[in-house]
């Protein structure tokens, strides 16, 4: 079948994605010039019972989520039909969707998986809210921008083949990602959504899907029976707090699961950021402190260079039975508190002056054994490469770019930094 010219008003400029149920094309919109996708449902099908409940299920998805105005959802435009084949506009998203980066081999560090799964999870609370289920959540129809936003969409009915098709009741979806109830052609509700979010977060962890087979009865069989190997033990990176989440996730019986999206998502941002008890719901003393904090560490610019070119100079002496001095371990204990401000607003290894990752190499001059100076030095790295992997999620090449610049300077020896590069040579 030949790609047509025009569908209404819109003018086909290229192929986006296809299947046996349907297409997908990028248009143009020539009345305000803006480029669109168009999803279609091929019109042979329309006779067929299954074809008249897929274009049910097209309609009912073009109204439902045509009234939807989130950050994190494709924008439906309009429905109509042309010829006899239905179809309906929506937003055109610039960047790439999840199974294909998946595909091609793409890690996600578990900070990264959370900004994303956060994201799905932000869209299904707006939308589970409003009394929408998904149905149909697995990284195809999850897209990465390229300045990083995420977006939730719905090309099933472009993509799906007849393997995907589950042989009871008429639920349509892909085995891997449908939840118990939708395998048994059970009713759905939110939970299943929450359920499908949990096999693609474990996929993001993991690098592997938790249920998997050799046929669609096989995988049906695995969702609805086995249970999957807890993320830790197949990625020994991934921080053990996310065991619990996965597992409460998948659990079989949805009241065993996480009830709503803003639970779930939650329980993620707290896996990565935990929060100190009693400041994080007290924003004016959080608000206090910051302002006392940058004061700090801009007042002891000053005292810091002093210190830096003083100990440059000079080499540490000790006491005669090996001891630091008092007035070693006073300067010690200002050198710490200078690291500790710089490290609390943000600055890890500014070369613009002093900052958390000199102060603490400071400390390790006069005492190299010190736990503190070890300890916050790992922190610096830790939330440096965090930021950089940030950066590069977003698409921001050239912050991941100076980012590298000072780590193979500052940390030449850390692993991470070839990860780093080889995700800017990706992209």
């Amino acid at each position: 079948m030949s790609q047509p010219q025009t569908l209404g008003k819109y003018q086909i400029q290229g192929l986006l994605g296809k299947g046996a149920m349907g297409v997908v094309y990028k248009g143009f919109d020539p009345n305000i010039a803006r480029p669109v996708a168009i999803k279609t449902i091929h019109a042979s099908l329309l006779d067929t019972e299954m074809g008249r409940e897929l274009l049910d299920r097209f309609r009912n998805e073009a109204q439902a989520v045509g009234r939807l105005n989130h950050a994190n959802i494709v924008s439906i435009y309009e429905f109509d039909q042309d010829k006899g084949t239905p179809y309906f506009v929506m937003e055109y998203v610039e960047g790439h969707d999840l199974k294909t980066l998946l595909k091609d081999g793409r890690k996600y560090s578990p900070e990264e998986a959370v900004h994303i799964v956060g994201a799905i999870l932000s869209a299904l609370d707006y939308t589970h809210k409003l009394g929408i289920v998904h149905r149909d959540i697995k990284p195809a129809n999850v897209f990465i921008t390229h300045n990083g936003q995420i977006k939730l969409a719905d090309f099933g009915i472009a993509r799906v083949d007849n393997a995907e098709l589950t042989q009871m009741g008429s639920v349509l979806g892909t085995p891997s990602y449908m939840s118990p109830e939708q395998c048994k052609g059970q009713p759905v509700d939110a939970r299943s959504d929450l359920f499908s979010t949990g096999v693609v977060l474990y996929e993001l962890l993991v690098g592997k899907k938790p249920f998997a087979g050799d046929n669609t009865h096989a995988i049906m069989h695995s969702v609805l029976s086995e249970e999957p190997d807890r993320p830790t033990a197949k990625n020994q990176s991934v921080p053990k707090a996310f065991d619990g989440i996965v597992k409460k996730a998948l659990a079989k019986d949805v009241s065993h699961r996480y009830q709503t999206a803003a639970a779930f998502r939650d329980e993620l941002q707290k896996a990565v950021a935990p929060t100190k008890a009693g400041k994080s719901n007290n924003l004016v003393l959080m608000a206090v402190v910051a302002v006392v904090v940058l004061a700090l560490a801009t007042g002891a610019g000053m005292w810091f260079k002093t210190q830096r070119d003083q100990q440059y100079a000079q080499p540490a002496t000790e006491t005669s039975d090996g001891k630091l001095s008092a007035e070693e371990r006073a300067k010690l204990e200002r050198l710490i508190n200078v690291a500790e401000a710089h490290f609390k607003v943000g600055r890890l290894v500014s070369p613009q002056g002093s900052n958390a990752f000199e102060a603490y190499q400071l400390v390790l001059q006069v005492d190299p054994q010190n736990s503190e100076a070890l300890e916050g030095i790992n922190r610096v790295k830790n939330r440096f490469f965090k930021r950089a992997q940030l950066l590069a999620l977003e698409g921001r090449r050239d912050d991941v770019e100076k980012h590298l610049e000072l780590a193979e300077r500052l940390f030449p020896n850390d692993d991470r930094i070839m990860l780093l590069r080889n995700r800017v040579n990706e992209q």
